[in-house]
């Protein structure tokens, strides 16, 4: 399944839990072009949208005509029991495979006490996979067991997550593929593939260095099937929630900076690049990501504890 560099900054694209999270309406777009400079290198595209459901707190508003740089910023309420709905849409292109998902997520938060609140989430959906075998370049051009034209199969998918959160710190579980299911396209020759869980756990913690500075240290562990362990470690630092960068080591892969900044009242945009430290670093001059967000609803955005991460 696609990777990504900024899922410190967009949670809901690995965990269904966090739909509905904040007081407002949180849609984001990225692009992600890995391992630039290799033939036929993973490129993502997603779009995410999601929204609170029974959150008073939560109306649309127009936008204020004087920009606001956050220093109103307060310690944050956490909103009654509330549900939460969102949409996913990804496709993701390597050599001649390619996928395009579209799901929907519902989510519901309640609190635990006065510091808590737990969410879980499920979300649901089809899967489009094409193997194009115009795209596969043959030693032989004859080869029986590859054919010719583009082959779809399509599949069903389910994402489950938790999500436990305060003001301060964060801890969410999810897999995705939960469904595990096969493919098949048919040729003269049986291409066969097998769709396996993937599996998420990641917590974080916000320590305020000054009024206006925060810093968040966070990890997060991924596992699929028999493939090794991967291991995320990540360091934000946030200035009054309008200018924010970070650094990530991902274990015996790559070493990833990012930095992001809103741009108007109600838009973000924020930039990843990965160095590669895998056996691919001499083919690669390094992996790209482009995120821009916008959030319609409270101007006061920042009651939302999702804004304090």
């Amino acid at each position: 399944m696609p990777q990504y560099a900024q899922y410190a900054q967009n949670h809901f694209l690995i965990n269904p839990a966090l739909a509905g999270l904040e007081n407002y309406a949180d849609a984001r777009t990225g692009f992600r072009r890995q391992w630039a400079g290799v033939t036929g290198a993973p490129t993502t595209f997603y779009v995410t949208a999601h929204v609170p459901v029974g959150n008073d707190e939560f109306v649309i508003e127009p936008a204020s005509t004087r920009f606001s740089y956050g220093r109103r910023r307060r310690e944050p309420t956490l909103p009654d029991p509330h549900a939460g709905v969102g949409v996913t849409m990804v496709r993701d292109q390597a050599g001649p495979w390619t996928s395009l998902t579209a799901n929907v997520a519902v989510a519901y938060h309640y609190p635990l006490n006065d510091e808590w609140q737990l969410s879980g989430g499920l979300s649901g959906g089809i899967t489009q996979h094409s193997l194009d075998f115009d795209r596969i370049v043959l030693a032989q051009s004859q080869d029986p067991a590859v054919g010719q034209g583009k082959l779809n199969s399509t599949r069903p998918n389910l994402h489950a997550g938790v999500w436990l959160y305060s003001s301060q710190l964060y801890a969410g579980l999810s897999v995705q593929q939960l469904w595990p299911s096969r493919l098949r396209f048919r040729t003269d020759y049986d291409w066969q593939g097998k769709l396996i869980p993937h599996y998420f756990l990641t917590v974080g913690y916000r320590l305020a260095l000054t009024e206006d500075w925060e810093f968040v240290p966070s990890f997060l562990l991924k596992k699929t099937g028999n493939t090794p362990l991967s291991v995320d470690l990540n360091l934000k630092m946030n200035h009054l929630n309008n200018v924010w960068v970070g650094l990530s080591y991902r274990h015996r892969d790559a070493l990833v900076a990012w930095a992001g900044a809103r741009v108007a009242q109600k838009m973000t945009v924020s930039y990843a690049y990965e160095y590669a430290l895998s056996v691919l670093r001499p083919s690669t001059s390094g992996t790209h990501e482009l995120t821009l967000g916008i959030t319609l609803g409270n101007r006061d955005h920042y009651a939302s504890p999702r804004y304090f991460w």
